[in-house]
């Protein structure tokens, strides 16, 4: 019986990560183009603007606490067991959870941007964006509507489709970068107008997303509020407090360099840092479409007992560093060229920015190959502790650093405080797995 399910999961993995590549290959393409294309309506100072906004949306992905990926372990663990009603419940009792959630953030936000002084904060000109209080405010209450609809994503994750998941991701991404076009051809430069179809064009793709999900392809999954159960809550947040902690943490730690880079210098810094950026994490973009499917997948082995299909599939993926580091290596020789053909002259990014950008995109890389599998399975303790270690270094070493080498050192403060997790990731899956040989 182990095999047929190893030989059902390991196809189902084979037939996503061939469609996510095609998926992927078509979103970075699109990531890609919009760096330019939002540089030439904005300008590098507001894009720099952009960035820091960008930066203060992502934290609403972590503030779920954690339901998102508490849902998507609770659902495949139920889908494994073949119990679709405990699944709806689940389901509907996160939809519900979350909604109430998000409203009170999206208020609490608002009247928090409110009373901070937010260009002293962040060292901001006034001059050059009057309206970026009132863009922050509407984006972040937009962001906050579009994450209870991305719950359609979360389950389609747990049902082992993440190429489905990427599928509603890319297709709000390519609106995106179909939008920034016909504002760059009516010559529409405001932030205002870059904010509203970053943000709203995601929530109509989203919503659609939604409908389709449940109420034509898996309408016995549903929300309803007469399945909405209380006691589903605190099992999805047992587990999801932990997701929660881990996300705010590595938000803390990856998205605060933009508000670090604008308080030590100004935002026009954060361009050339999130130039060189956007292109490494392309190459961790194609490695995260082979790695995300084994999340869930891990959770249904192991709910089944079937360790060593898990690790027979962590090996095949250590393989892969070596291509990853290879490509690394091939796109900081070549990245002179590639700045000034994707984004011309107008941004100068060093070639020393890009070899510690290589070198952090590869720790991250190493560290999610053992990270998914204990994702997978619930073992985040040791994760959690060492992301909470690194999310209390990280400002303080990049203020430092950052001020002594500039963005260069923003970069190195980064390898620093992640290098112990990425250790630790390794020790947990070895000592994990060696007993359940």
């Amino acid at each position: 019986m182990y095999m047929s399910d190893a030989n059902t999961r390991s196809g189902r993995i084979k037939r996503n990560v061939v469609a996510s590549f095609v998926i992927k290959g078509w979103a970075g393409v699109v990531q890609l183009l919009l760096v330019p294309v939002t540089l030439l309506c904005l300008g590098t100072y507001n894009n720099g603007l952009w960035m820091i906004v960008v930066s203060l949306l992502l934290w609403i992905d972590n503030m779920d606490l954690g339901m998102g990926n508490g849902v998507r372990n609770k659902v495949a663990e139920y889908v494994a067991k073949n119990d679709m009603e405990r699944a709806r419940c689940c389901i509907s009792t996160a939809f519900f959870s979350i909604f109430a959630l998000m409203l009170a953030i999206a208020l609490v936000g608002a009247v928090a941007v409110c009373f901070i002084d937010i260009n002293s904060l962040l060292n901001i000109d006034s001059s050059h964006c009057v309206e970026f209080r009132d863009v922050l405010i509407v984006s972040f209450a937009v962001t906050c509507v579009t994450f209870v609809f991305k719950l359609s994503g979360n389950v389609y994750l747990a049902l082992q489709l993440p190429a489905v998941n990427n599928a509603i991701v890319v297709a709000g991404q390519t609106a995106v970068l179909l939008g920034m076009y016909l504002l760059r051809l009516w010559g529409i430069s405001s932030l205002w107008a870059v904010a509203m179809v970053y943000t709203v064009i995601p929530l109509m793709v989203n919503i659609v997303a939604f409908g389709l999900t449940f109420w034509l392809r898996y309408p016995h999954l549903q929300p309803s509020l007469r399945c909405f159960r209380r006691l589903e809550v605190g099992e999805i947040l047992t587990l999801g407090s932990k997701f929660f902690l881990l996300q705010v943490s590595s938000i803390v730690i990856f998205m605060s360099t933009n508000l670090i880079i604008s308080s030590l210098y100004t935002p026009e810094y954060v361009t050339p840092y999130q130039v060189s950026y956007r292109l490494f994490t392309f190459l961790l973009s194609l490695f995260m479409v082979v790695l995300t499917p084994f999340w869930s997948s891990t959770t249904d082995a192991y709910n089944r007992q079937d360790y060593d299909w898990i690790i027979r599939s962590q090996k095949r993926l250590l393989r892969l560093l070596y291509v990853i580091g290879a490509a690394l290596v091939v796109v900081v020789l070549l990245s002179d060229w590639i700045y000034s053909v994707w984004v011309g002259d107008e941004v100068e990014v060093p070639m020393s920015l890009s070899i510690c950008m290589a070198i952090y995109m590869y720790e991250l890389i190493y560290s999610q190959t053992y990270s998914y599998f204990l994702n997978g399975i619930g073992a985040l303790r040791i994760q959690l502790w060492f992301t909470l270690l690194a999310a209390v270094m990280v400002v303080p070493l990049s203020l430092l650093l950052g001020r002594i080498y500039g963005l260069e050192g923003i970069c190195i403060a980064l390898i620093a405080v992640n290098l112990p997790g990425a250790i630790a990731n390794k020790y947990k899956f070895d000592k994990v797995f060696k007993i359940k040989k």
